[in-house]
């Protein structure tokens, strides 16, 4: 299935190991994207996508694509801050251009601030619902990534988080008691959706097919 015009932008927070990933991997099964680009930070998407090597590669691949299925990630290079960053500008205007697409974007504390985020960054979670590009942006630190992309969120997912000052930033984002951000256990999830206004939580699915303990509920 393609991307559509009503492309989403979705935050997905949690520390490591506490099922974060295991969430994104079950959404992009879902959703079967044909065109799809990852900033794998990690090297954590193979699954769904070859590795390039470089950035230029990406833009030939997105040209020879012609306007149909692609699916590239790219595991950042750069040795340094301000070279991390300039990889991601340099991709996120890719993607922008490219439209119809989903657009993983992992760890983004390694490349915006509360006050801070590359252009090509800003304008992808300002208007890349324009573009159809559908962003999931992932973060273990949510109180130190780039304020516009939360505010412009359609979906905030929330795993268990260890520093209270992301527990309280995020109970404040998606206007939630903090108790239940605090009460969050590995696997388990709050999250709101915007769209709706709905508030839900959970547990995912672990990858042996167990079933979750307990599907989604209002709260």
């Amino acid at each position: 299935m393609a991307v559509t015009h009503d492309a989403k932008i979705w935050a997905v927070i949690g520390a490591s190991g506490t099922g974060k990933g295991l969430w994104v991997k079950q959404k992009l099964r879902e959703i079967k994207a044909s065109r799809m680009v990852f900033w794998d930070f990690k090297n954590e998407y193979g699954e769904f996508a070859k590795q390039v090597q470089t950035l230029d590669e990406i833009r030939r691949a997105m040209i020879a694509a012609k306007g149909g299925a692609l699916a590239v990630r790219y595991v950042p290079r750069g040795a340094g801050e301000k070279a991390v960053r300039k990889e991601f500008e340099a991709l996120c205007e890719l993607v922008y251009a490219f439209g119809q697409t989903v657009f993983v974007a992992e760890e983004l504390a390694n490349v915006t601030t509360p006050g801070w985020a590359p252009a090509a960054w800003r304008k992808m979670t300002t208007s890349g619902r324009h573009e159809a590009v559908h962003i999931i942006g992932c973060t273990q630190n949510p109180a130190l990534v780039d304020k516009t992309f939360l505010g412009n969120c359609s979906l905030v997912h929330v795993c268990a988080l260890r520093e209270f000052p992301h527990r309280q930033y995020v109970a404040r984002s998606i206007d939630c008691p903090i108790e239940k951000v605090t009460a969050l256990q590995k696997f388990e999830w709050i999250e709101r959706n915007y769209d709706t206004g709905e508030l839900s939580e959970g547990r995912v699915s672990l990858p042996t097919g167990r079933a979750s303990r307990g599907n989604a509920r209002g709260a």
